[in-house]
């Protein structure tokens, strides 16, 4: 009997007889179980379920740079996403450390001989995307890197959602003066995040005064050293301060708070990330925070997209935050 026979036999679509036949998911068991028996008795070899579709390789790279600003469980979040969609798609996965000095070499074709597409972490990338980005055998999407200039697929936090957040709520509050804790090296998305700080103040009519920018390390001693400083030196204070980053901005208050100074009823400060560090010191700080799970998913789904389909094109994707108000925002006295 033919594929089209045994459909009319059993009152189905010659099409759910073929899915059947090639083993894929979308028939009901009890249906799926009298299709599989009509065609081995007429012949037919049901195929053989591959064990995955392909491997994805996620690339963790680590700058001696960033050690003090790691994130508390991103990592973990980052990876349970990725493996949970992996095992939706039934692809393998695997892990690798890169840093700047071996990150060509790992993505050289004699390492990726058994790999189908790579993501890479970009959170602590902060150079121009290397050579051997644009060599590789296998598509590549990188998860909080931020190349708008460059035809890379990205998928990124939207600093200008969470900019315009964090600037509303301080206009709400009476805040006017803004400074801006900027970290000296421009890590994953931070170079967005500057540029957005700049725009969105604008738009809200708000001017940034270069005598608030304060450029910082990441280390909180070396930060607090670097407030202190500016403090002693500054004729004027702004009202509040946005920073790049919580532990700049829990690092500013210590530095504040030694001054004598009160949080937030002195000077108001809004973090990004919220990390753990947020509500270990006192007053917890206002934050805003990212959904790396959901940025991980959905880096995990374009790559198999661009896997499955052969798909050269670019796409830049962005996750919306959330503003999550704490102690250290307070109406301008």
């Amino acid at each position: 009997m033919t594929i089209r026979q045994i459909a009319e036999m059993l009152n189905v679509s010659p099409s759910t007889v073929s899915v059947v036949l090639n083993n894929r998911p979308g028939v009901r068991s009890e249906l799926r179980e009298r299709i599989k028996n009509a065609l081995i008795e007429n012949g037919y070899a049901i195929k053989e379920p591959k064990t995955t579709a392909g491997t994805i390789l996620f690339v963790y790279y680590k700058s001696t740079n960033y050690l003090a600003a790691r994130k508390d469980d991103t990592l973990t979040v980052t990876l349970n996403a990725i493996e949970q969609v992996c095992r939706e798609e039934r692809y393998s996965f695997s892990l690798a450390n890169a840093t700047y000095h071996n990150i060509d070499e790992l993505f050289s074709k004699n390492n990726l001989s058994d790999i189908d597409g790579i993501i890479l972490l970009g959170t602590e990338y902060y150079h121009e995307p290397r050579e051997s980005f644009y060599k590789l055998p296998v598509p590549l999407v990188v998860l909080d890197g931020f190349f708008p200039e460059y035809p890379i697929n990205t998928v990124n936090i939207d600093n200008s959602y969470g900019v315009h957040q964090v600037i509303t709520c301080l206009l709400e509050n009476g805040h006017r003066d803004i400074g801006y804790l900027k970290s000296a090296v421009e890590f994953g998305c931070l170079r967005d995040r500057k540029d957005c700080i700049r725009s969105s103040m604008e738009r809200l009519g708000l001017r940034l005064n270069p005598d608030y920018l304060i450029e910082v390390s990441q280390e909180s001693e070396k930060i607090q050293a670097e407030m202190t400083h500016f403090l002693e030196h500054s004729d004027t204070l702004p009202t509040a301060f946005i920073a790049d980053n919580d532990i700049i901005g829990v690092s500013a208050i210590q530095a504040l708070q030694r001054k004598g100074l009160r949080i937030p009823e002195d000077i108001s400060i809004v973090g990004f990330d919220d990390s753990n560090i947020c509500t270990i010191f006192s007053p917890h700080l206002t934050t805003v925070k990212s959904d790396f799970k959901r940025m991980a998913e959905l880096a995990t789904r374009r790559l198999i997209q661009m896997i499955r389909l052969d798909d050269p094109g670019v796409i830049k994707s962005t996750v919306g935050t959330t503003f999550i108000p704490r102690q250290t925002v307070s109406k301008r006295l």
